[in-house]
């Protein structure tokens, strides 16, 4: 009976691997979701042939807001090469709040709406913020987990090294 399960089991886990990995690449993040302007787009495509930030956050969520604020100096800087993106996972009843708050922060970078957590939940995530650095070439970089003040300064250093080396770079997850 165990060996039984064992074979059933390892091609069911290499089913596993196979869509996490594959959840990996930015082309495959094709799930169309609305701008805060109700335009429907998609990651895949604001995120190709550049070096891609994708950060997950919430209006409730202090850290995100926080983590944005120190973000959008970077992106100014950067976007030439660069390209950001924030997804809100607000829900139904707290995605009315998305647009006034980017708008009364002068946030520049394109803003996305999750509002079922699918895209987010398709990334492995569980806490926001979670942000995620996809190379040029579409493939998972590194990922980041929460926000301290000081992480945006580990992550231009990041970001500046990719882009250095035309942003083709792959190091692995922190």
């Amino acid at each position: 009976m165990r060996t039984r399960f064992l074979l059933l089991a390892i091609p069911a886990l290499c089913l596993g691997l196979t869509l996490s990995a594959t959840s990996q690449s930015i082309s495959s993040l094709t799930t169309q979701l609305a701008t805060t302007s109700g335009e429907q787009t998609t990651v895949a495509k604001l995120g190709t042939g550049k070096v891609t930030v994708v950060s997950f956050w919430a209006t409730w969520c202090k850290p995100c807001k926080e983590e944005m604020k120190a973000m959008s100096p970077i992106y100014q800087k950067m976007k030439d090469k660069l390209q950001y993106v924030a997804i809100s996972i607000d829900n139904t009843k707290t995605m009315a709040r998305v647009a006034p708050f980017i708008k009364s922060q002068g946030y520049e970078f394109p803003v996305l709406l999750d509002p079922n957590s699918d895209v987010f939940r398709a990334l492995n995530g569980s806490n926001v913020p979670y942000t995620l650095v996809f190379n040029a070439d579409g493939t998972l970089h590194s990922r980041h987990d929460g926000y301290l003040e000081g992480d945006q300064t580990k992550l231009e250093k990041e970001l500046e090294s990719m882009l250095g080396a035309g942003g083709t770079t792959s190091t692995g997850t922190n």
